[in-house]
């Protein structure tokens, strides 16, 4: 029995520190090919200063962006493989690939609804509502070398195993108005932000580590490491098994007590018929205060135990062959995590984007957009330039193809189909589309696609 009880406890400590950059999905949201189509509704999301030329009422129906990223050649289905009839991790394949250092950074939006209306004097007003999911982690090679070879490789080494991350999921309710002053339009937006989850490592408490002497093989563990949660995880249950982390319900819920604000700037200027540009700042100032089921978790202090190797593939993957004796309650004075309630904030990343088209004929336009992102809390920045070609086939369908470069690969095919039967608006567009139609085994997805009624 003390076996069994060390080896889920071993495992589920272990998935404390993995879980973080690996359970959660990488996304990054630049969607360059979608801010160069301010013709698109949805591309308001980009700049507050597009409204659809010769457009005076527009309804936006549900649309869904995501975009992923990582900093190496690691995919999904490259840790989580089939094994008959279950799927298993699978590290062995991916360690070498790995940096020393390794981020991952995500931004999911779920459009549900949103409205433009123009008004005298040349305003325009828009409003709406999307589920926004973004964060960012990072971790490091020793983790997951850990986790698959056992202690056995890295004998008389110390390991650095600890993650850092900070993620939230969070309703983003929107109010906005433009003016058009001559040949620029100016827009403006508020941003009353609800939070539903989050998760931030405590960058004061950052560090945990594996030692395996080359004596008599004393496997000591160090561990100063912390982290917030608010409706993620709720628990560490160290009686019985053992680190029984329990995890909470991720439901939508629209209004929270979990408040914030954030701002949106931009500008939109035809400087001739055929010469356009335009800029944007966005999640100017973007807080969140977590006080609904906050809590605070921390684990202090050091254990050693005399002569001991561990495999690593039976602890990640449950394997029966662990042969250790020790205590769980040795074990649970290792990776003990203290409780208390308390209050925090997640900052949302600061997002600017720039852009320029030129009409070469009424069907054909060339174009350049930028991108950069400014991630607090965790060293994961972004981004992105690109340019674009775009060609109208007949009145309702519009194609159009853009070569990107961003921080992790220098050469990026994006394709974008935009149809517009009568008031409808349809469109697909991805920023790298040869990983568009298989997320699961890309290490980069980009994909947005929409539909509106624009009257």
């Amino acid at each position: 029995m003390p076996n069994n009880c060390l080896k889920k406890g071993v495992l589920r400590a272990a998935t404390v520190l993995l879980s973080f950059p690996i359970v959660l999905p990488a996304f990054a949201q630049q969607e360059l090919l979608l801010h160069s189509s301010p013709e698109i509704w949805h591309s308001n999301a980009t700049n507050p200063a597009f409204f659809p030329e010769e457009k005076k009422f527009v309804l936006g129906l549900p649309g869904q962006a995501l975009d992923a990223s990582h900093s190496g050649n690691i995919t999904y289905g490259d840790v989580f493989v089939k094994n008959g009839d279950k799927t298993v991790v699978d590290f062995g394949g991916i360690i070498d690939k790995l940096d020393p250092s390794n981020k991952v950074q995500f931004d999911q939006r779920v459009e549900t609804v949103s409205l433009g209306v123009r008004l005298p004097f040349k305003l325009a007003l828009q409003a709406g509502h999307a589920m926004r999911f973004s964060g960012a982690a990072v971790y490091p090679q020793s983790l997951p070398q850990l986790l698959w070879n056992g202690n056995g490789p890295y004998i008389g080494e110390e390991l650095a195993i600890a993650p850092s991350a900070s993620l939230a999921r969070f309703n983003e309710w929107s109010l906005g108005l433009s003016r058009k002053i001559g040949v620029v339009n100016v827009g403006a937006r508020i941003k009353y932000l609800t939070g539903t989850n989050a998760l931030s490592t405590d960058p004061a408490h950052a560090s945990a580590s594996v030692y395996t002497s080359p004596d008599i093989y004393q496997l000591t563990l160090n561990n100063d490491y912390a982290f917030y949660s608010s409706s993620i995880i709720t628990a560490f249950d160290t009686s019985g098994y053992g680190f029984d982390l329990q995890f909470a319900d991720l439901k939508s819920v629209a209004f929270t007590q979990n408040t914030g604000v954030a701002f949106d700037l931009g500008l939109h200027a035809r400087i001739s018929e055929r010469l356009s540009f335009d800029a944007s700042v966005l999640d100017i100032g973007g807080k969140i205060t977590w006080d609904t089921d906050s809590d605070y978790y921390i684990s202090q202090g050091n254990y050693t135990y005399e002569g001991q190797v561990f495999p690593g593939v039976d602890i990640v993957n449950g394997g029966d062959n662990l042969n250790f004796e020790t205590k769980l309650d040795s074990l649970n004075d290792i990776f003990k995590f203290s409780k208390s309630a308390t209050s925090f904030e997640t900052a949302l990343p600061l997002r600017a984007y720039a852009g320029v088209n030129f009409d070469l004929t009424k069907k054909l336009a060339l174009g350049v957009s930028g991108y950069l992102s400014d991630r607090p809390g965790v060293e994961n920045d972004a981004y992105a330039l690109g340019a674009s070609v775009r060609y109208q086939i007949i009145k309702p369908l519009a194609v159009a193809a853009m070569i990107s470069i961003n921080q992790r690969n220098a050469a990026n095919l994006g394709l974008q189909v935009f149809l517009k039967p009568g008031p409808v608006q349809l469109y697909f567009t991805s920023d790298n589309l040869l990983s568009a139609f298989n997320p699961a085994n890309n290490p980069a997805v980009n994909f947005r696609f929409g539909a509106a009624l624009a009257l």
